[in-house]
């Protein structure tokens, strides 16, 4: 049918756009499938509003998906991403009518591949963490010159010739013992941490590496396994981790005693270099040769002086010096002592001058009386008397009963 041509006739029913649009939204959001499904993909075009919303796109190599995330359901996940990341989001598949375009309202999401790792990797490294595997203080310090260094890696690979090339150049007969182990794939794992075992109850061995090459993180998993973080917890030998470049860290290098940046470096730590250390050696023996020599020569020089000492010589003479020093003390004691009795003596002569003075017999003795009442009392006034009271008259052989007849006040 050519709807343009002027005898056709015109269609029953048109549809406005907003009602077509508004049949759609309903449709797909009526939709049980997509009311609450999972997509994943790689983020683009990612964009956030001033109010806090997320805006982006969801691709893979086929197609597209417009995704929203609200500021609320934002603050509640707690994810940041970015574009490139890949994730898994959570929603309900909606039509946005001004744009004719659907997308996803996403309620929640999650890092996938890499991401999904990456979320096991913090995991696992907060639960070791908790239980102290990565303190300081339970690891161990490396040997000064180990018997042996045991190496658990892949027997291919630049690896392992960095390593024994590395431990050669610097203590060329220094004994290598390797545990090929797979580092990657299916049971790696497990070889790696069956490595570590092997080598702990090898009596040759002081030492142990464990490492790779670089790569990503699916690579690297092995090493992020708890089985083999374990396996460095139990190990009674200090162990060296060397796995991938130095931005790589892995839960292996956290858990090790300590952390090479590369093979090469493990190598360099592990054992020192042969030549500096004989050279070292060398240079403290004439260091302790010299100090012996300084020590001899100080002895001797006390011995000298003590064969030349007079009282070594004739020992009576220290006695006799003793001796007159000890009389000295004595006499000083003695003058010390007989001076101190004089002072006493005197003060004792004046505190009895001072008695002698206070006793009441000295003025009777001189013609003076005491007149005390009947009661006892001392009366030194004639304020204190009456007519008529007897008295006591108190003089140095006796005391005579007095009665007071006149008062006259004032006379002599």
């Amino acid at each position: 049918m050519n709807l343009f041509e002027l005898n056709t006739p015109f269609p029953a029913k048109v549809l406005s756009i907003s009602d077509f649009t508004a049949y759609l939204k309903g449709l797909v959001e009526k939709d049980t499938l997509l009311s609450g499904v999972w997509l994943q993909g790689e983020v683009s075009n990612l964009v956030v509003a001033s109010s806090g919303h997320c805006y982006f796109t969801l691709k893979d190599d086929q197609a597209v998906v417009k995704a929203a995330l609200w500021a609320t359901n934002r603050r509640k996940i707690g994810v940041n991403f970015k574009n490139g990341d890949f994730l898994m989001v959570f929603g309900n598949i909606s039509v946005y009518p001004q744009r004719g375009e659907y997308q996803i309202i996403v309620n929640n999401l999650r890092q996938a591949g890499v991401g999904a790792l990456y979320e096991a990797y913090e995991k696992l490294k907060i639960k070791l963490q908790n239980e102290g595997l990565f303190d300081e203080s339970r690891k161990m310090k490396l040997p000064l010159i180990p018997k042996g260094v045991g190496v658990v890696t892949s027997p291919r690979g630049a690896v392992i010739q960095d390593i024994f090339r590395v431990i050669r150049r610097r203590f060329i007969n220094m004994p290598i013992y390797l545990v090929p182990v797979k580092v990657q794939g299916n049971g790696a794992s497990d070889e790696i941490a069956s490595g570590i075992e092997r080598l702990n109850s090898d009596p040759r061995v002081d030492v142990i590496i464990i490492g790779r090459g670089g790569g990503s993180i699916e690579d690297l998993w092995s090493f992020n396994e708890e089985v083999v973080a374990r396996a460095i917890e139990k190990s009674t030998k200090p162990i060296v981790s060397a796995v991938g470049h130095e931005t790589d860290v892995t839960i292996a290098d956290l858990v090790a005693d300590r952390r090479a940046a590369t093979p090469s470096v493990a190598g360099e730590i592990v054992v020192p270099v042969k030549i500096e250390l004989k050279e070292y050696i060398a240079r403290q023996q004439k260091r302790l040769a010299k100090a012996l020599r300084n020590i001899l020569s100080y002895q001797k020089q006390s011995l000298r002086r003590l064969a030349e000492c007079r009282f070594l010589v004739k020992p009576s003479l220290i006695v006799a010096e003793k001796h007159v020093k000890v009389m000295n003390v004595a006499k000083e004691l003695d003058s010390t002592f007989q001076m101190y009795i004089q002072r006493i003596r005197h003060r004792c002569e004046l505190l009895k001058f001072n008695l002698k003075a206070l006793d009441p017999n000295g003025p009777l003795k001189r013609g003076y009386v005491l007149v005390t009442s009947k009661e006892g009392s001392v009366l030194n006034s004639v304020d204190k008397v009456s007519e008529s009271q007897k008295l006591d008259l108190h003089f140095v052989d006796g005391i005579a009963e007095v009665t007071v007849g006149k008062i006259a006040k004032g006379e002599k």
